[in-house]
């Protein structure tokens, strides 16, 4: 064989060591693909398509963002990057679930007239950021208890608490655009969110991203270090996207299901739109919970909290704004909920951040609760 002929192979097994999916696992989900395609092609029990849907995608949400999310890395790296930057690139990767899945929920809701499934896609974008949140807290309860407190790396001091300000005040100014409107005036009311306000939304993520990439390195966290060629992380990177869009028809096809035949018996306990975009939000924000842990727990702590302020903020401003330059995006009673409800989340962390440039396990507790509580409200306070 000649050097090219090894040079390939060489990329070829680096590639396979690193998709992390055992032959078990993998005969395992082919199976319930393969099913779960019969069950849709076949129409057969309802049951059975929705609860395929959702493990299917859920796992191609998963799995397959982890991927992307080590070639993300990897490219971080070769680009002699900082580790926040890296948490803050594999957030963007491992948030690819979470826009795909919203967005084409968005886009069919859009498509068929159908208010609830745009309710829902708009929801769960909110939805993940409030797991999001939760981890956070989680993140920082792990890494503090018994130990000393979390010292927030100067990068998110510098530049985060910037963009979470502006992020509450631009927030804030939905909500009260949402409550003007409803109070003064007369006849039904379908407010949305401006196109161009959304495509303003999108443009503040990308300043900050530039401004944070041209920065200099922050001592506390370090230069992020490749782990893949890069070939090997290109080839992670494209794989990974692929199948995180397969993943958010699935997801999206699995939540109509889910409304169109058990909606009647969800309203009885609480509202099917708030349920679904709570599995919906869940399923996406997956692959964040497992790399943000699992970071944290190898003690990356500086690519745990970038990862997770990160997403927080690629969501809301990200996501959101992507969607709403496209599709309109209601500004109605779950909506407008939701959007205040992050406004004072990101409020209460930046304070923390703030205070005293650290955050301890009393603060993560705290985190934890508030978004418990929001949830509860949120899932229960909504009437039925």
């Amino acid at each position: 064989m000649d050097e090219t002929g090894s040079d390939t192979a060489h990329h070829y097994r680096g590639f396979k060591e690193s998709l992390h999916c055992g032959r078990a696992e993998g005969a395992v989900i082919v199976v319930l693909i393969v099913l779960y395609l019969c069950a849709r092609v076949m129409g057969t029990v309802p049951l059975w398509t929705v609860v395929l849907g959702l493990v299917c995608g859920t796992w191609l949400a998963f799995r397959p963002s982890e991927w992307a999310v080590e070639g993300i890395e990897s490219i971080a790296g070769h680009m002699r990057a900082t580790a926040y930057v890296a948490g803050m690139l594999s957030s963007l990767a491992s948030n690819m679930p979470e826009a795909v899945v919203s967005g084409i929920a968005a886009y069919s809701g859009f498509v068929q007239h159908d208010q609830d499934l745009l309710d829902i896609a708009v929801l769960s974008v909110l939805v993940a950021a409030g797991f999001n949140m939760l981890l956070l807290g989680l993140t920082i309860v792990l890494s503090t208890h018994g130990k000393e407190d979390m010292t927030v790396p100067s990068e998110a001091i510098k530049k985060d608490t910037v963009l979470i300000r502006w992020t509450i005040v631009a927030l804030a100014s939905m909500f009260a655009l949402g409550v003007v409107d409803v109070l003064f005036t007369t006849g039904p009311v379908e407010l949305v969110l401006p196109p161009a306000a959304a495509f303003l939304l999108f443009i503040s993520y990308l300043v900050y991203a530039g401004a944070l990439v041209s920065g200099r390195s922050d001592e506390a966290t370090g230069t992020a270090v490749p782990h893949h060629s890069r070939r090997t992380a290109a080839a992670l990177t494209i794989t990974g996207f692929v199948a995180i869009f397969f993943a958010g028809e699935v997801l999206t096809s699995s939540v109509e299901g889910l409304l169109e035949h058990y909606g009647g018996a969800l309203s009885g306990i609480a509202d099917p739109v708030t349920v679904a975009a709570l599995v919906l939000g869940a399923a996406g924000a997956v692959p964040e919970h497992a790399i943000a842990l699992v970071a944290a727990a190898r003690g990356k702590i500086g690519i745990a909290v970038g990862n997770l302020i990160g997403g927080v903020l690629q969501i809301v401003l990200l996501v959101m704004g992507g969607i709403g330059v496209f599709v309109p995006i209601p500004l109605d009673r779950y909506v407008l909920f939701q959007i205040v409800v992050i406004a004072g989340s990101l409020w209460f962390l930046k304070r923390a951040i703030t205070d005293d440039h650290q955050l301890d396990v009393f603060e993560g507790a705290m985190i934890m609760l508030l978004q418990m509580y929001v949830f509860v409200l949120l899932l229960f306070g909504t009437p039925v």
